[in-house]
């Protein structure tokens, strides 16, 4: 089973939050989650998830600025085209800033 971690989550109202736990309750790749100090852990499946699931991860993490770049190890063959090899994406970069910085250093 996959971790991931939202760190310090902001919330601007209380329907702010429940629409958070909305949503991850809505995303099919996500097994259970759970509170832990400050953090809220998601307990993803599968390394192989859909590609709507995974857009809906990357939605939800652009929108609580949770850390994108835990996305992607979810990079696969099959989704490889729209995933990564789309540098004008808007997670682009967030995603795959520790793959950039090691393509850029050799």
């Amino acid at each position: 089973m996959i971790q991931l971690e939202c760190k310090k989550v902001v919330f601007y109202s209380e329907l702010d939050e429940i629409s958070f736990v909305e949503r991850i309750n809505s995303i099919s790749c996500i097994q259970s989650w759970e509170g832990i100090n400050t953090s809220i852990i998601l307990h993803i499946k599968t390394k192989t998830i859909s590609d709507n699931c995974l857009r809906e991860l990357i939605s939800l993490f652009h929108r609580y600025k949770v850390e994108m770049s835990q996305l992607s190890l979810f990079l696969n063959k099959k989704n490889k085209t729209w995933f990564m090899d789309n540098e004008k994406a808007f997670w682009y970069k967030q995603v795959f800033k520790n793959y950039l910085l090691i393509k850029n250093t050799l």
